[in-house]
């Protein structure tokens, strides 16, 4: 028999560290600089959370007192030397360093919710990371993170994501913040769903209409097998925050089929799951935009892995969305026709597109109430129309470049881009810019501010393509510019969050708590009405009263058997002379709680 001789491994000894080498490394300048500001973090965080006076304020600084402040940071400053030392071969100093900025960073960030205040700490963060990123100080390299790993990570921030839209949209509904504009129309048209398959409501244009007449969105009808079986408005809020936290799933297997390792995928799902875009886009309601999030993506994700057929059902889906949600589908055709140059692909994507775009602006016109031209009234020329628009466009940029780019769209740009760490402009490939103009004409073009806000739906399909392309524009980066801006993207993203997202969950939950016998009184009220009987109300009780065939506004002319007036102080006011108008006409008192709630009823109706 043959036997494989063994080779005698010898383990080379590594030349012992001498004590003078050792403090020589641990007081190095570099250690020396991370540690005081990693322990200057930490005590500053404990000064401000302990101080009566907001940092803000110049006398914060003489509120302190100097001689403990300096002993505290001094005795920190010892202790953390002494772990150093002692844990020579980990990290130690550069890892206090970022945790403590980033404790520092999200406390200052959620007492002072200020857009240039954020811009400034994102900056700091900028430089510290590339500090740190530069020679690998935080052992970046030596972290390895399973596939197992990584999709635990990806479960959990999706849930998180979840979870804060859930929580801020439906407290907006219990907090009786959420109006019929846009969430009490949307109340109403489901229960027409549920009861005859139609998506009719009376609360949109104060009378009984097809809310396909205002907006093409077939797309609700995937919530209505969920509304059905829960037929309740949190079930809508919730639906909603569903539908967003499941663009993780695509976003996920595009980074993976991009060839992203598993740490520079969950900083995209991080950057994804603390977008304020994403998250704040949900601040008035239920919107049928939300669905341009996951299935945009897939329509991405599918063309990448050229499965066709897949990526045409996507689009289909998107066109159900709204008459203009199959514009995004044409920028992409072309960039599938111009850039990856799948000239059939593209074509096909980009003539469907224009097909149902026309056919779904000639029905609006002919059988509905309209498109909204309005919101580039910027572009309305006399009496001009798309065309005048088109032409302004052709013949003078000029006027589109000072419409696009102003001081008044410079923060809403950059909460924007910095989630996404500036990558969709990271690319030498002019082609790529064809997925930037989506962005520049629904959101930066328009002179209607809330196609610019955070705060409001209209960003959901230009995001989509913005992600995309940072994604793609980051597969073709060199790795050491990868992971810097794909960290920046997660780290902004994060920041962005304390002070756009954060403040709004805040706010509710404080609101709830402090006001919850308030809106218990509130909700007995109204629960009192007759199921069956038509009704009037001011805005922000429609939602709470819309489960019912007709609902209408408070100004409404529609002849009601109730109607229903909002006397909470801040609201008291504004329904003063419509009151003594119903008063004077014979309405009886149905209902009275001063200071939240009047329910009057129409004598004819008894």
């Amino acid at each position: 028999m043959k036997t494989k001789a063994k080779k005698k491994r010898t383990k080379e000894k590594a030349p012992a560290v001498t004590l003078q080498e050792k403090l020589k490394d641990c007081f190095d300048i570099d250690k020396l600089i991370q540690r005081f500001l990693a322990v200057w973090c930490a005590v500053n965080i404990y000064v401000i959370c302990e101080s009566p006076v907001m940092f803000t304020e110049m006398k914060y600084a003489f509120n302190i007192d100097v001689l403990k402040y300096a002993l505290v940071i001094l005795m920190g400053f010892i202790g953390m030397s002494a772990l150093s030392y002692a844990f020579d071969k980990y990290p130690i100093d550069s890892w206090g360093m970022t945790v403590g900025f980033a404790g520092f960073s999200a406390c200052v960030l959620m007492l002072h919710r200020d857009f240039w205040f954020c811009l400034s700490m994102i900056i700091l963060a900028a430089i510290m990371l590339n500090f740190l990123l530069k020679t690998d100080k935080l052992g970046f390299s030596r972290l390895k993170i399973g596939n197992k790993a990584t999709v635990t990570i990806v479960c959990v921030l999706a849930v998180f994501l979840f979870s804060v839209i859930a929580a801020i949209t439906c407290l907006r509904y219990a907090t009786y913040s959420s109006p019929n504009f846009d969430f009490g129309l949307f109340v109403n048209m489901f229960h027409h769903m549920r009861e005859t398959g139609l998506p009719i409501t009376s609360s949109e244009r104060d009378m009984l209409l097809s809310h396909f007449a205002v907006h093409i969105s077939p797309i609700y009808y995937l919530l209505l097998p969920l509304y059905f079986i829960f037929p309740s408005p949190y079930t809508l809020q919730i639906g909603q925050a569903l539908v967003l936290a499941g663009g993780v799933l695509p976003l996920y297997l595009l980074a993976k089929h991009k060839g992203l390792s598993n740490k520079m995928t969950i900083l995209t799902v991080i950057a994804y799951s603390f977008s304020p875009i994403i998250i704040c886009g949900t601040s008035y309601d239920l919107h049928e935009n939300c669905f341009l999030v996951p299935l945009l993506l897939w329509v991405f994700y599918f063309f990448e892995r050229e499965k066709y057929l897949f990526m045409y059902i996507s689009a289909a889906l998107v066109f159900c969305i709204k008459e203009d949600a199959c514009l995004f589908v044409f920028f992409f055709g072309l960039f599938v026709f111009f850039s990856r140059r799948k000239r059939m692909h593209g074509a096909i994507l980009c003539a469907v597109s224009l097909i149902y775009f026309v056919s779904a602006v000639l029905i609006l016109t002919h059988f509905g109430n309209g498109i909204l031209s309005s919101h580039f009234k910027n572009y309305m020329y006399e009496d001009n129309g798309l065309l005048g628009m088109v032409r302004i466009i052709l013949t003078n940029p000029a006027y589109v470049f000072a419409q696009t780019l102003n001081a008044e769209k410079l923060p809403y740009l950059m909460y924007v881009l910095m989630p996404l760490g500036f990558l969709p402009l990271a690319t030498r490939k002019v082609s790529h810019f064809i997925l930037i103009l989506p962005f520049m004409l629904f959101n930066l073009m328009t002179s209607y501010v809330y196609q610019f806000s955070i705060d409001f739906q209209y960003s959901y399909g230009a995001i989509s393509c913005l992600i995309y392309l940072a994604i793609i524009n980051s597969s073709e980066l060199g790795g050491r510019a990868r992971r810097y801006m794909m960290s920046l993207a997660a780290i902004a993203s994060v920041m962005c969050f304390f002070v756009t997202a954060f403040p709004k969950l805040d706010a509710y939950v404080s609101r709830y708590v402090k006001s919850k016998e308030t809106f218990e009184i509130l909700d007995e009220a109204l629960e009192s009405l007759p199921e069956d009987a038509t009704v009037k109300s001011s805005t922000f009780f429609v939602p709470h009263i819309a489960d019912r065939d007709e609902v209408y506004e408070i100004k409404s002319e529609n002849e009601t058997d109730f109607v229903v007036f909002d006397m909470r102080p801040a609201l008291i006011n504004e329904t003063t002379e419509l009151r003594e108008k119903y008063i004077n006409e014979g309405y009886i008192t149905y209902k009275n709680v001063p200071g939240y709630v009047l329910i009057l009823q129409n004598p004819n109706n008894q």
